[in-house]
Parts: C-alpha cells; sequence; structure tokens
C-alpha cells in the first residue's frame, strides 16, 4: 500500500473589541454550534482538506492542492501511487501500473486515506465523473467504478457499477494526455450505495498487460 495558517490588534488596544469577541466565542461553543455534524447538502470539510471546491465542480485529487489519499493494490501484480515522471498538470500524477497475464490486476485509489465514518465527496448534485489519463506499455480494456465510504474500512462495501474507459476514450492506447468525462448515471448505484460520502476510485486492468495507467485531476462537476 502506497501512503503518501495577519497580524491582529493587540486585546490591549482594543479590550472592547476582545472582549466582544471572546464572549461571542464563548457563547457559540457553549450553545454547541461548533459540533453540529456537516451540512449533508456539502462535503464534509474534514473529509476533503485540501481539495479546490466550487459550485460547479469538486477536485478529489491533483496531486497539487488537492494531495491527500492512499492506494491500494493486489501487490504481486501491481502497485500504485504517486509519482513525478508523468503529469498532465503540475509535476505529480497517479500511477496504477500492472504485470500480469490472466491475473487479477486491480488497484484503487482512496481520497479520504481509508479515514472511515462519514467522510467523503457528496456527489449528489454532481453530473460526472472526470479525469485526465494516460496509458503506457501493454494494456487491455480499462474498467473503473466508484466505492462509497462506511464506519468501518470496506464496510458497507457499496461499489457503483463497472464501466469501459474505452467506451469514453477510444484513443486511449495512443500513449497521450485524455481528458474524459464518464456521466454518474452511466456508474449505476447499488441499493445501499451512499452518494453523500464517495471516498475511492478503483481500477481494474481487464486482461494480460504489462504497463500503466497514470491519472490527473480527479474530479466531480
Amino acid at each position: 500500500m502506497n501512503i503518501l495558517l495577519p497580524r491582529k490588534p493587540s486585546a490591549a488596544k482594543f479590550p472592547l473589541v476582545a472582549f466582544t469577541l471572546m464572549a461571542f466565542a464563548f457563547a457559540k461553543i457553549a450553545s454547541g454550534a461548533d459540533s453540529n455534524p456537516p451540512s449533508q447538502g456539502e462535503p464534509a470539510a474534514a473529509s476533503l482538506p485540501s481539495a479546490h471546491v466550487s459550485t460547479n465542480r469538486v477536485v478529489v485529487w491533483d496531486g497539487e492542492q488537492a494531495v491527500k489519499g492512499t492506494g491500494w493494490v493486489n501487490h504481486d501484480t501491481c502497485s500504485m501511487g504517486p509519482q513525478t515522471v508523468e503529469a498532465h498538470s503540475g509535476n505529480t500524477a497517479l500511477e496504477f501500473k500492472f504485470k500480469g497475464a490472466g491475473d487479477w490486476l486491480g488497484a484503487g485509489w482512496n481520497w479520504c486515506a481509508f479515514q472511515t465514518g462519514p467522510y467523503g465527496t457528496d456527489i449528489r448534485a454532481m453530473k460526472n465523473f472526470t479525469f485526465w489519463i494516460k496509458s503506457k506499455g501493454k494494456t487491455a480494456d480499462l474498467q473503473i467504478n466508484l466505492l462509497c465510504n462506511g464506519q468501518v474500512f470496506d464496510i458497507p462495501e457499496h461499489h457503483t457499477e463497472k464501466v469501459s474507459v474505452l467506451a469514453y476514450c477510444p484513443q486511449l492506447s495512443d500513449g497521450q494526455w485524455h481528458q474524459v468525462s464518464i456521466p454518474l448515471a452511466d456508474l449505476k448505484q447499488p441499493k445501499g450505495f451512499d452518494p453523500l460520502h464517495v471516498g475511492e476510485l478503483q481500477m481494474f486492468n481487464a486482461g494480460a498487460g504489462d504497463g500503466s495507467y497514470f491519472f490527473d485531476d480527479l474530479a466531480f462537476e
């Protein structure tokens, strides 16, 4: 597994202001206002500490500002994690590297870093999952899906259905960077899937291979 805050006026100058601010802060704490869970209509802040978040787009990993994440792989055949040889933007991209014939060539990238509980990206108002990708070496059909988070690691194990990236990027094997946009409607959600807390991209080289896929700028739009 690859693991990879202006200067304020002094209270002496402004005693009344300082006292007022302190009184407000204590009142807020006493009321429990700071202990409320994140609004269910927006991503939990703790889950995306470094993500770019705007009204229409949430970047969950780009290697420069949104950097939180941890990968898992089939250690017999694959490796997964950030590297700096290939990148679409900035200096870093994820590399899913694999080698095998008839073996299970799979991996995942979890932008919650396997932090369990109510963490992840709220995709209910989103329409597409987008990313940049580049292939290298001998590859087969690349299939991906999304996984929602749970109270315990890998529980619930609710995955969307897999889709073939080739269906959205037929030129994937040309060794160039391509932007892929997959409608979330195509990543069908099974009963029990939690779209409020999505935390992982899973990928599979469905066939024999000896190569890599590079991923950059993972986002929901």
